[in-house]
């Protein structure tokens, strides 16, 4: 088995108590089979809160005013206090640690909807990078019985080339961003034709405004990055404010047109702001790329990753009350750690192709 993991995952502690943005707050934690079985012959005093805060039904915890059950005044899990680690269900123990399966590897990346992991992000000296380990486990094939090793390998060269291409620093952000968007372009159709010994050789130049008469969004434009805000505004939303943030970004942009000056600066960042959304869109690209192998949808992952960025640059510049780092995790809090919301930009981006 072959273990990939993104710089500084084994390093990641979380902060409890002093984290702006608990992850016990506003979701719904929802509760493991083993996890839940275990929670029936809890015993002694804690007993009754376990009884009163466990939604067995629903499978998850309950919540008082937005809440989970188990989370103390003070900000600590009282579960945790009180039964220690081991009683943690599979979601409190993993978060914000995220785990793609493939067949005999393993990816680990890290959540940008946690505040710890946002503010490693955009250190300075953080550099995003993968590392890799290897034993003697094995995957049963069997587990994976329609994964097709071939396109898996394609997917992971192509990757490999995103994450280069987002990397490279002589090039500018915004050219950077169009030609990720163009790989995943060429990639998905090349996929849908059935040509894949051809996905070795994607060209990733975007591609020119007169030859993209699918409006597929390879093309940075104002029009179609706030046509896109329309469909941030039609996600699910977990807190009302984010709606307002949102619907104060598209009143501000639609003020702030592509010759302003406002545009050009927030869409063409100084070199310390470029740099974090360079580490950003290469946390994002590792996260989605490789798990169209299990869709076919290319494109619409490789544009989860590009549009985030540019979504987040749009609201960061238009909201300057919230600092970079807000403006990622709540971004992140709100779509991309939502799979209902991931499978309507799914759905929206699939269908430019």
């Amino acid at each position: 088995m072959i273990y990939r993991k993104q710089t500084g995952f084994d390093d990641f502690h979380c902060i409890a108590d002093k984290c702006p943005k608990s992850c016990c707050e506003g979701w719904q934690i929802m509760i493991d089979d083993a996890s839940l079985k275990k929670y029936k012959f809890c015993t002694g005093e804690f007993r009754e809160r376990m009884i009163n805060g466990v939604d067995r039904q629903e499978h998850c915890f309950r919540q008082q005013n937005m809440r989970c059950s188990m989370l103390a005044p003070n900000g600590l899990c009282d579960l945790q206090s009180t039964l220690g680690e081991s009683w943690l269900c599979d979601t409190c123990r993993q978060y914000p640690r995220h785990l793609e399966e493939f067949l005999d590897l393993r990816e680990y990346s890290l959540s940008l909807s946690c505040p710890e992991v946002v503010r490693m992000l955009v250190d300075p000296a953080y550099r995003f990078a993968l590392t890799e380990s290897e034993d003697d486990t094995y995957d049963d094939p069997d587990d994976f019985e329609d994964f097709d090793l071939f396109i898996f390998d394609k997917l992971t060269f192509a990757r490999e080339k995103m994450l280069n291409i987002a990397g490279d620093s002589s090039i500018p952000l915004q050219k950077r961003l169009d030609m990720v968007a163009a790989a995943g372009f060429r990639l998905q159709d090349l996929y849908d034709q059935g040509e894949i010994f051809e996905m070795d050789d994607i060209s990733c130049e975007p591609v020119p405004v007169e030859e993209n008469v699918n409006d597929s969004g390879v093309v940075f434009s104002y029009d179609y990055l706030m046509q896109s805000l329309e469909l941030l505004l039609d996600l699910e939303v977990l807190e009302t404010s984010w709606s307002d943030l949102l619907q104060s970004t598209k009143e501000y942009w639609l003020q702030h047109p592509a010759a302003s000056d406002e545009w050009k600066q927030a869409m063409h960042t100084d070199t310390e702001h470029s740099a974090v959304f360079e580490k950003l869109l290469q946390s994002l690209i590792f996260t989605y790329v490789c798990g169209s192998i299990y869709d076919g949808q290319i494109y619409a992952c490789t544009m989860i990753a590009v549009m985030s960025v540019r979504w987040i640059m749009m609201i960061h510049y238009a909201n300057p009350v919230l600092s970079l780092e807000e403006t990622i995790y709540l971004f992140s809090r709100e779509v991309e750690h939502s799979d209902q919301n991931v499978t309507e930009l799914i759905s929206c981006f699939g269908d430019e192709v």
